[in-house]
């Protein structure tokens, strides 16, 4: 029986990391791609962002397609103090439907609710909160091997974009999470507003991608 356990879950750790699709960026004016990377930088007013897919990095996740990310730096080769948070990004796909970031907080209880039906090690399946609670706890005074659900939520929030205010001359690079499935795309667009830009306006920042199959 645990064997057969076993190769369930190695089979959905298999299938959570082969894609099908890529996520390239579409060229734009004063946009510079890097195609090794399969990112592009926009520089505007001295403020540089780049952006590629991040999806590479959650797969560990188990996500199943429901969550999709976008690795994002934002250099602020200003003078003067630039403030980002997560309602400064929309995602807006090719059939014209936007999506609000997800915070960490939020793709942690995206996770949550999945993992409690995995098999964690050592292969043991938990269908209640509390009896995953109590083995936790006793798991932490017998080993040193953590549980599936225990490697990988706190890397939600440390592979997150930060968020608040960015000092002059300095940067913030992370993740940006939205809930959507990529594959059934053909197209999609990353926003970014400075602040104070309203959202009827055109965006400060667009980087478009298209999604190769």
């Amino acid at each position: 029986m645990l064997i057969r356990y076993l190769a369930i879950f190695v089979s959905a750790l298999l299938l959570a990391g082969c894609s099908s699709f890529q996520v390239i960026p579409e060229p734009v004016a004063n946009g510079i791609v890097n195609d090794k990377e399969k990112s592009q930088t926009i520089n505007r007013d001295n403020i540089s962002i780049t952006v590629r897919s991040g999806d590479a990095e959650i797969l560990s996740y188990n996500l199943e397609g429901s969550v999709a990310s976008f690795r994002v730096v934002v250099d602020n080769q200003t003078d003067h103090e630039v403030a980002i948070g997560n309602d400064s990004f929309l995602l807006k796909d090719n059939d014209g439907t936007q999506y609000s970031s997800l915070t960490p907080g939020m793709v942690k209880d995206i996770v949550a609710k999945n993992t409690y039906y995995l098999i964690p090690y050592p292969y043991v399946g938990f269908y209640y909160l509390e009896d995953y609670e109590r083995a936790s706890f006793q798991n932490r005074f017998t080993t040193d091997r953590p549980y599936f659900y225990e490697l990988y939520p706190q890397d939600i929030y440390t592979k997150a974009l930060p968020v608040g205010v960015i000092i002059p001359k300095a940067k913030v690079a992370g993740l940006l999470y939205f809930r959507i499935d990529l594959q059934g795309k053909k197209e999609v667009s990353l926003l970014f507003y400075k602040k104070g830009t309203s959202k009827s306006a055109p965006a400060d920042f667009v980087f478009p991608f298209k999604i190769v199959k």
